[in-house]
């Protein structure tokens, strides 16, 4: 028998940094390869271009999934890319939509709506933006969708949840660059985290229940995939034209991609910290507790970073 097929909830603040594109791919690629399964969509974000940028790269890749933005967090800004692909590849979600009230639902509603229709401790939750969707699901109750709460929901539906997010003292000292050198600048808070403000930062980690991993900023910052990528790519690609618009399409960090490849093949590139509970002090920095009543951990180095490198853009590029 073949391995289990990660049936993939993703959550994301696509738009202003690239590598969110970079994962959204990668995840169409791995359900290519019959690995994974693209449930839904979602934003942490609610602006004129969010939905249809998702949605753009969603139809260019041939899977037409739900999409949910997040209308308690509405924005104006138009992101590194955002607009650009909302506004020129082809999406059911352009701005005059969102302006006039008939945008895509609004993320709780997915969220919910995708866990309800599913069978128990057969959904992946992957993060790569702030914790807001997080926390409002955690704190739903029950509605017309579904009689259970959020917690109940998480508890049942979700095998796991993986998040973008963090940075560790206890692990990581140092902000140290792929070439081994250090800056000497001690760690400190991680956006994803940061952005998420104390309040909801907090909330996630005192009541999310069931497996939460974190691939912390260092996980990713060792790994530059994509490059060269708008070169490559298939035409009328709009991941290619993330990156262009990005940087010129020269590669980028891998953060979101790396939480991603742990979502979908788990354990495969990196070790586990011991299990406990992730605390988020008034810094904003990330640090884990003992805890035997919480299933909390983060990852640790195993695989090389050139190996996981190569194992991303091998992917990328459909092999």
């Amino acid at each position: 028998m073949g391995e289990t097929k990660a049936r993939i909830l993703f959550d994301t603040d696509l738009g202003g940094d690239c590598d969110d594109a970079g994962a959204l791919l990668l995840l169409h690629r791995l359900a290519d390869k019959g690995e994974a399964e693209l449930l839904a969509v979602t934003h942490c974000y609610a602006s004129p271009y969010y939905a249809g940028c998702v949605d753009a790269i969603n139809r260019f890749w041939g899977r037409d999934v739900p999409v949910g933005i997040n209308y308690e967090r509405p924005t104006d800004k138009r992101g590194n890319h955002a607009a650009a692909i909302c506004e020129t590849f082809p999406n059911r979600y352009p701005a005059t939509a969102y302006r006039s009230g008939n945008g895509a639902p609004d993320t709780l509603d997915v969220m919910r709506r995708t866990l309800a229709g599913a069978e128990d401790a057969s959904v992946t939750l992957v993060v790569t933006g702030t914790a807001d969707s997080m926390v409002r699901l955690v704190r739903s109750s029950p509605d017309g969708i579904s009689p259970l709460s959020g917690r109940e929901l998480i508890r049942r539906k979700l095998l796991r949840t993986v998040m973008m997010g963090g940075r560790f003292f206890e692990s990581w000292p140092m902000t140290i660059y792929p070439d081994g050198s250090e800056s000497g600048t001690p760690v400190t808070w991680e956006w994803n985290i940061q952005g998420s403000g104390y309040e909801n930062a907090f909330s996630v980690f005192d009541l999310w229940p069931g497996e939460l991993v974190l691939s912390s900023y260092e996980i990713g910052s060792y790994i530059k995939t994509l490059s060269g990528y708008p070169d490559r790519a298939p035409e009328g690609d709009p991941v290619a034209e993330a990156y262009r618009l990005h940087n010129g399409g020269v590669g980028r960090c891998s953060w979101d991609l790396t939480a991603m490849l742990e979502a979908v093949r788990p354990g495969r590139y990196w070790n586990y910290h011991a299990p406990g509970r992730i605390r988020i002090g008034w810094d904003m920095v990330t640090r884990w507790e003992p805890d035997g009543s919480r299933r909390h951990t983060y990852l640790l180095p195993k695989a090389d970073y050139e190996e996981i490198r190569q194992v991303i853009d091998d992917l990328i590029d459909g092999k």
